[in-house]
């Protein structure tokens, strides 16, 4: 492995510093690679000590932005605006490095999780595409799931349940009672109060009568509750006191939730980006446990359990993502004299 002092490292580290005390993505100090009308990419537009900003780099980064962001730098005096957020960059990294936080820890930290996300996306993440999951284990999880692809139509109600016939007509004259119209069809307050007032239902009363949703062929709901609650219409319908083996039911229409059917064909792409994440997460796996035995790895327990975790929240924060963890996204460098320009190399 490299040290700190390979111009190659140091450069890194360099890169790494600014992002962290700009908030900026690390400034490239070679060639531009935009090529354009404007004449030689490579020529010098400005230099930072021994630093250079070539034409072609400026083009690369005004490029990089959206098209809205790109418009606000076509004449001149924008563009110079532009370079000028460059040369801050350059000069406040220069500072940083000459004050050491080149060799900060959280640097090298940073500058190790930018070089693993660049590393994973060109040589791994690049080469797994979701078409790669075998059809045969797309048409498989669709056959094992089939309530994600097949619904029937379900409604919710709740109910007022005694043992009564005569406390059950009472109870449903009070709740035809209850206001009516658009406003009210889903205030469930009044209904819920005379469920408190009139069931004698220990299992459905705690939860305001509601039996949740449930289908036309649903065994868990008392036959003659489904067949009344599949003949209301409209959210708030009420049904008439209905005899049940546990005595009588009045229920109101709380929600209807319609069916689906999904074909193989249609659910195929969205199985795939399931599987997909699966079938990547464990390709990470081996490619890291891979990694390991090419690697020389101690690990020192006794030393492991003197580590102290303290409570409550870090002062700052600490550590690396895990593996394949992308780096947030760097906030840009403010121009003096005009609006935000990211600035991604």
């Amino acid at each position: 492995m490299r040290s700190p002092s390979h111009p190659l490292v140091r450069f890194s580290l360099l890169a790494a510093t600014a992002c962290l005390a700009l908030g900026t993505p690390a400034c490239k100090k070679t060639k531009g690679k935009a090529k354009g009308a404007g004449g030689d990419p490579s020529q010098v537009v400005a230099k930072v000590d021994d630093a250079v900003i070539t034409v072609g780099e400026v083009q690369d980064r005004i490029n990089k932005q959206s098209p809205f962001v790109r418009a606000r730098y076509t004449t001149n005096e924008k563009k110079k605006e532009f370079l000028d957020s460059l040369i801050r960059f350059e000069v406040m990294a220069n500072e940083a490095e000459r004050r050491g936080y080149d060799k900060d820890p959280e640097v090298l930290r940073v500058m190790k999780q930018q070089m693993i996300s660049k590393f994973l996306q060109k040589d791994f993440e690049s080469k797994l595409k979701v078409e790669d999951v075998p059809d045969a284990d797309v048409e498989k999880y669709y056959n094992e799931h089939p309530a994600e692809f097949h619904q029937k139509d379900e409604v919710r109600v709740s109910e007022i349940l005694v043992k009564d016939k005569g406390k059950a007509e009472r109870a449903y004259a009070e709740a035809r009672a209850l206001p009516k119209g658009p406003a009210n069809v889903m205030d469930q307050k009044g209904f819920r109060d005379l469920v408190a007032k009139y069931s004698e239902d220990d299992e459905s009363k705690p939860r305001g009568g509601d039996l949740s949703f449930f289908a036309s062929d649903s065994t868990t709901v008392p036959k003659p509750i489904v067949e009344a609650a599949f003949t209301l219409k409209e959210i708030g319908d009420l049904a008439p006191p209905i005899k049940t083996d546990k005595g009588w039911a009045i229920i109101r229409l709380m929600q209807k939730r319609p069916g689906f059917n999904r074909s193989l064909a249609e659910a195929k792409r969205q199985i795939q980006q399931r599987l997909f994440r699966d079938l990547r997460s464990k390709a990470m796996d081996t490619f890291v446990e891979d990694l390991k035995k090419k690697s020389s790895i101690s690990i020192n327990d006794e030393n492991l359990a003197k580590v102290v975790v303290e409570a409550g929240a870090p002062s700052s924060p600490v550590g690396a993502p895990p593996v394949g963890t992308p780096a947030p996204r760097p906030v840009g460098i403010q121009p003096s004299g005009g609006p935000a320009a990211p600035i991604h190399p």
